[in-house]
C-alpha cells in the first residue's frame, strides 16, 4: 500500500514538472533588448604655450638693509639715535672714545712733520750749494768730480725730502681717519632698528651698533628647488599675497649656492608699492615655475591613468583605442603632451562608463546629434 502511494506521488511530481515545461515552451518568445553603442565626442588638439604656476612661502624684508658697525674699538660715550628714528646719510649715530688711537696717530703725525722739516732743510742747503757751484763749474773753476758729488748730494736730499713728505701725508691720513672713526655716521637714509648700544659700553670693529632699513621699499625672500631654479630668470614677475592684498614684484637675485640644511636655493624679488607690508612677516609668493611654447596641449579632463601612467582614448574607425602618452608641464586644467599622440589624432573628449580599449562607439556632436558614418 505504501509503495503504491509513493508511485502516485512521483507520478504527480513528474506531471507537474511536465506541465511547467510545457507552459514555458508554449509562452511567446520575448523580444531581445539590444543595447546602444556608447556615444562620445571627439576633438583635435592644438599647439600653444603652457605655464605652470607655483605657490611658495616667503619672508618680507626691507629692500635696503645696512648693518652699522664701528671702524674702531673703544668705549661708547655718546648715543644720538633710538629705534624708529629716521636718519639721513651722514647723520651721527654714536661717538666712540678712541682717544688713545687719536693720540698715537697725532704723535706719528708730529714726528713725520718734524722729519719732513729736517729733510727739507737739508734739501734746501744742498740745492743752494749746487746753485752756487754751477756757474763756477761752467767757468771751469770747479773740478767735475766735485760738481758731480754736489749734484748727487742735492738729488739725494730732495729724494729724502720727498719720502718724508709722503710719510707725513700718510701720518696725516691716519690721524684724520682716527678722528673720523670716533663718530659713527649713517651710511644711508633710513630707519634705525635693532639699536642695542649702551653708554660706557665697549665695542669692537665687529660689533653691530644698529641696523638701518631703507625708506619704504620692500623685498621678498623665498627658497626654491633646483628644478624651479633652472626655470627662473632675473626680471621675472612674481606676485606676493598677504591679507587678501596682492603686490607685484620682479626677481632681483638668484643664488646658485644651495643651503646645505634645506637643499634649497634662495631667491629675492623687489616689490612695488609694498610699504604696507611689515618687515619679517610671511607671505605667499606666486610665480611661473615652468613655460613651454609651441607644444601640444590637452585638457586635463581628457586624460586618464593606469597604474600612474597617463593615457587617452583615440577614435579610429568607430573604435576607441587606449593610447598611453608622455606628459610635460602640468597646469591646473591642461597638460603638455610630449609623446604618444599628434594634432591629427581624434581624441575622445567625453567619458562614458561603457568605454574601454577597443570599444565600439558612436560620435555625437556638441548638440547631441549622432554624426553620420
Amino acid at each position: 500500500m505504501k509503495k503504491a502511494v509513493s508511485i502516485i506521488i512521483v507520478v504527480a511530481v513528474i506531471g507537474a514538472l511536465g506541465a511547467a515545461v510545457a507552459a514555458r515552451l508554449m509562452k511567446p518568445k520575448e523580444e531581445m533588448q539590444v543595447k546602444e553603442l556608447p556615444a562620445v565626442t571627439i576633438t583635435n588638439l592644438s599647439t600653444g604655450t603652457i605655464e605652470r604656476e607655483t605657490s611658495l612661502m616667503g619672508k618680507i624684508e626691507p629692500s635696503d638693509t645696512y648693518h652699522v658697525m664701528p671702524k674702531t674699538s673703544g668705549e661708547i660715550i655718546e648715543i644720538y639715535v633710538q629705534n624708529g628714528d629716521r636718519v639721513k646719510q651722514g647723520d651721527p649715530i654714536a661717538k666712540i672714545d678712541n682717544q688713545k688711537a687719536i693720540d698715537s696717530a697725532k704723535a706719528a703725525y708730529d714726528s713725520a712733520s718734524a722729519s719732513l722739516q729736517a729733510a727739507q732743510d737739508q734739501a734746501n742747503t744742498a740745492t743752494d750749494s749746487l746753485n752756487r757751484m754751477t756757474p763756477l763749474y761752467q767757468a771751469g773753476d770747479v773740478a767735475p768730480q766735485t760738481y758731480t758729488q754736489t749734484l748727487n748730494s742735492a738729488n739725494a736730499a730732495q729724494s729724502q725730502a720727498a719720502a718724508a713728505r709722503a710719510q707725513l701725508n700718510s701720518a696725516k691720513l691716519q690721524y684724520d681717519t682716527q678722528v673720523e672713526y670716533s663718530t659713527v655716521t649713517a651710511p644711508a637714509d633710513g630707519t634705525i632698528q635693532n639699536q642695542n648700544m649702551t653708554i660706557n659700553g665697549t665695542v669692537s670693529q665687529s660689533s653691530e651698533l644698529c641696523v638701518i632699513t631703507g625708506s619704504g621699499q620692500r623685498k621678498v625672500i623665498f627658497s626654491v628647488t633646483e628644478d624651479i631654479l633652472n626655470n627662473l630668470s632675473l626680471g621675472q614677475k612674481v606676485t606676493v599675497e598677504k591679507n587678501s592684498s596682492k603686490y607685484e614684484g620682479t626677481i632681483s637675485d638668484i643664488s646658485r649656492l644651495v643651503d646645505s640644511s634645506t637643499g634649497l636655493f634662495a631667491v629675492e624679488a623687489q616689490l612695488k608699492n609694498a610699504d604696507a607690508l611689515a618687515d619679517g612677516v610671511a607671505a605667499k609668493v606666486q610665480l611661473v615655475s615652468a613655460t613651454a611654447k609651441d607644444v601640444i596641449i590637452i585638457p586635463s579632463d581628457y586624460v586618464y591613468y593606469s597604474s600612474g601612467n597617463p593615457y587617452v582614448y583615440v577614435y579610429e574607425n568607430g573604435t576607441a583605442r587606449r593610447t598611453f602618452i608622455t606628459l610635460g608641464i602640468t597646469a591646473d586644467s591642461e597638460y603638455q603632451v610630449i609623446d604618444g599622440i599628434t594634432e591629427k589624432d581624434n581624441i575622445v573628449s567625453s567619458w562614458t562608463e561603457d568605454i574601454y580599449d577597443g570599444a565600439s562607439v558612436r560620435i555625437i556632436d556638441e548638440n547631441g546629434n549622432i554624426a553620420a558614418d
